[in-house]
Parts: C-alpha cells; sequence; structure tokens
C-alpha cells in the first residue's frame, strides 16, 4: 500500500478489472469469486474512508472546463483547463498561467473556487506563435530535402567513379 489513499483506491480498482477479466475465463473458479467478493469491498470501505461514498455527486468534467489541478512536480493547485481525458481516471490539462500541459488524474480536480481574472493570451500572440512555428517546421523541411538531395548527387558521383574503373 502506498501513502496516498486514492491511488490505492486505484490500484484496488484496476486488480478487479483483471480478476473479471479472469473470470471470463474460469466464471466457476471460487478463489476468483472470493478475491472478486473482496476487492469490491476493499473498494466500498476506501470510498468510504475517502468520503467518497456513490451517493455523493462527483463532478462531471468536460473538455474545455475551467478547474483546479494538482501540478504533478510540486503536488499544488493551478488553475487548468481539461484537454482531454485518457480513459476513466486521468485527464490532461494545460495550466493556464504557466502554459504547459500535465496529465493529471481525475481526483485531483477542484471546481475553481477563486474569483481570480482569467489571463488569456491575446490571439495575435497565439497565431504569430503558429506561424512561426510553421515557418521553422519548413525551413526544416526544406534543409533536409537540400541534404537529401546532396547525398544523393554524391551517392550517384561515386556510383559513376567505381562503374569508370
Amino acid at each position: 500500500m502506498s501513502d496516498d489513499p486514492q491511488l490505492d483506491l486505484l490500484n484496488h480498482k484496476l486488480q478487479l478489472q483483471q480478476v473479471e477479466a479472469a473470470l471470463e475465463l474460469d466464471p466457476e473458479n471460487g478463489e476468483l469469486l472470493q478475491l472478486k467478493r473482496d476487492l469490491e469491498e476493499v473498494i466500498k470501505l476506501s470510498l468510504e474512508l475517502l468520503g467518497r461514498t456513490s451517493d455523493t455527486p462527483e463532478v462531471s468534467w468536460n473538455v474545455g472546463d475551467q478547474c483546479m489541478a494538482m501540478c504533478s512536480r510540486d503536488k499544488l493547485y493551478y488553475r487548468a483547463t481539461i484537454l482531454e481525458f485518457l480513459g476513466d481516471v486521468s485527464c490532461v490539462v494545460n495550466f493556464d498561467m504557466y502554459d504547459t500541459t500535465d496529465v493529471c488524474q481525475l481526483c485531483h480536480l477542484k471546481p475553481v473556487t477563486t474569483v481570480t481574472p482569467i489571463v488569456k493570451k491575446k490571439k495575435h500572440d497565439t497565431k504569430s506563435r503558429a506561424i512561426e512555428k510553421k515557418k521553422i517546421k519548413k525551413q526544416r523541411l526544406l534543409q533536409r530535402e537540400v541534404e537529401i538531395e546532396s547525398f544523393a548527387k554524391r551517392r550517384k558521383t561515386v556510383g559513376l567513379i567505381s562503374a569508370r574503373k
């Protein structure tokens, strides 16, 4: 067991999924059936311990929602925007003030509670940054094509020299 009860709960749920998958192959296995009952009980007790019983409504998150997300580096909460969900337990968030992304567990998301104004970057800055990235990418592509052409010419020249001998 780890120090994080949320992580323990996730591990128990994963183990339950594995046991259920094994039961599909062998539904009469008494040990697996008992293990499934035990894991369900442990999950229920863990949820009660965390104060997250099934009667408690959970926040339903959507892509684009503003939230307070825990940063994996310093374990502090920052204002973030949900970009993508990765299964049922985690998501990708963008920390608004730092313009960095991170993977965060859904249990580490909180509703925005403070009334601080959201600092939005100007569309012009975002557009100019995107245009600059495209220019750099195009420049790298052209440079790569030139390298390929020069390599092909050298190879052709070496081939002609060897053919003459």
